[in-house]
């Protein structure tokens, strides 16, 4: 099925929580046939060293928190600007995000650099999904070819309206996310 699908789409958004659905047949297939591949791989108790993004050979854009980077890299004391160059070089991704709380996130293109993006709230409430919704919303853009430095800035903007959410109880809206972008832009 994917085979005769992939073809039809212009992004395909991988969220790899580890549960084995995505095998490593899937992967391929999806590394050698999705126009624009964009994968998260996500570390939890369940699955800790065995779902690595390092497991998918290329990726246009990869966006994963800072200790699943470190862990997918074994390295838990280079800098985060080395660790988000290596992985970009490892699985051969175009552009990298690695999220990282409270600190923001780092962004990477090669041959551009990286560029730091701090958070723009300090209210929290829950950070239940707001990987979730970084991630929702910068793929797309990275698709686009929206510069990182600004794939970075809305996609904290997306997370510092989710931290403020109770668990999965709404989504972020297109217009309330405009709204608060324009206020941080002023």
């Amino acid at each position: 099925h994917l085979e005769k699908v992939l073809p039809d789409y212009d992004m395909v958004l991988v969220t790899d929580f580890g549960h084995g659905m995505i095998t490593p047949k899937v992967i391929d297939l999806l590394c050698e046939k999705a126009k624009f591949l964009a994968v998260n791989a996500q570390t939890n108790s369940a699955n800790t060293g065995y779902n690595l993004i390092t497991k998918y050979p290329r990726a246009d854009y990869v966006c994963i928190d800072e200790p699943e980077a470190r862990l997918a890299l074994h390295d838990k004391v280079s800098s985060i600007e080395e660790i988000i160059k290596k992985l970009g070089d490892e699985v051969k991704a175009k552009r990298v995000t690695i999220t990282r709380g409270n600190n923001g996130c780092l962004v990477y293109t090669p041959g551009k650099g990286t560029y730091k993006v701090p958070v723009f709230t300090n209210r929290v409430v829950d950070t239940v999904g707001a990987g979730d919704a970084f991630l929702s919303i910068t793929s797309p853009c990275v698709a686009m070819g929206v510069p990182m430095d600004q794939v970075g800035f809305i996609g904290n903007a997306a997370g510092a309206m989710k931290v403020q959410i109770v668990g999965n109880r709404s989504s972020i809206d297109k217009v309330p996310l405009q709204k608060f972008i324009t206020t941080l832009m002023k």
